[in-house]
């Protein structure tokens, strides 16, 4: 190293392009973990608690892809909007497997944090949902992200939800209980949301007149 503080900078900048062609920045770390599911206009009780609540009912999907089971209190999630983090997750997640983070969880996490209360506060205008990761060993607490999804307003209308398909290959539109007919991308699916569940799709089933815990037997 100490013959290269005598290369002129030209040379230097040369080298750095010859190992970086096209001058990128690193982006999110890469992990294992990854958003796949996200629900933001509830319409109906997710939660599961018997009172359908425009804050508490909203979620997020998280999915281990990995070859490892992940422990998850390493992990949280916030939107765009705010400076912190809207949850810390919980729980270990085994290879494969999802899990789903209500805005009822972030509103008891809030309050026993000392923290205003938002709960997960996703836009139904459009948002971006990032999901951080602890940087190992920081005191005080630090965070990278490590994933993120963007989505518009005509994803999250009346408890349509978007998602990766279960190969992972196309961010999907499950807007079975609010059918969109619009020219925008994603497009309508007739695909169902999928909560704690594999992203499938099964046309057979009339989500519209379903009860959540009808569609929920349908995956099992």
């Amino acid at each position: 190293m100490s013959g290269l503080k005598w290369l002129p900078w030209a040379v230097l900048y040369t080298l750095t392009m010859l190992a970086n062609p096209l001058g990128f920045l690193p982006g999110p770390a890469a992990a294992a973990v990854i958003i796949n599911e996200i629900l933001a206009d509830p319409a109906r009780d997710w939660d599961g608690d018997g009172v359908l609540d425009s804050r508490d009912d909203e979620w997020v999907e998280v999915l281990n892809t990995g070859p490892d089971a992940v422990d998850l209190v390493g992990y949280w999630l916030r939107d765009d909007a705010a400076s912190g983090p809207r949850l810390n997750l919980f729980g270990v997640l085994a290879v494969g497997e999802t899990a789903v983070f209500y805005g009822s969880q972030a509103v008891a996490w809030q309050q026993e944090q000392g923290q205003t209360v938002a709960g997960l506060s996703l836009n139904n205008g459009g948002d971006r949902v990032i999901l951080l990761r602890t940087v190992a060993g920081s005191d005080p607490l630090a965070y990278e992200d490590v994933d993120f999804v963007d989505y518009t307003s005509h994803q999250v209308v009346d408890d349509r939800s978007c998602g990766w398909s279960v190969q992972r290959d196309q961010w999907l539109l499950f807007d079975a209980l609010n059918p969109y007919a619009g020219s925008l991308e994603p497009g309508g699916s007739g695909c169902a949301p999928t909560p704690g569940a594999p992203n499938l799709c099964d046309s057979s089933v009339d989500a519209r007149d379903s009860s959540f815990g009808e569609l929920k037997a349908s995956y099992r």
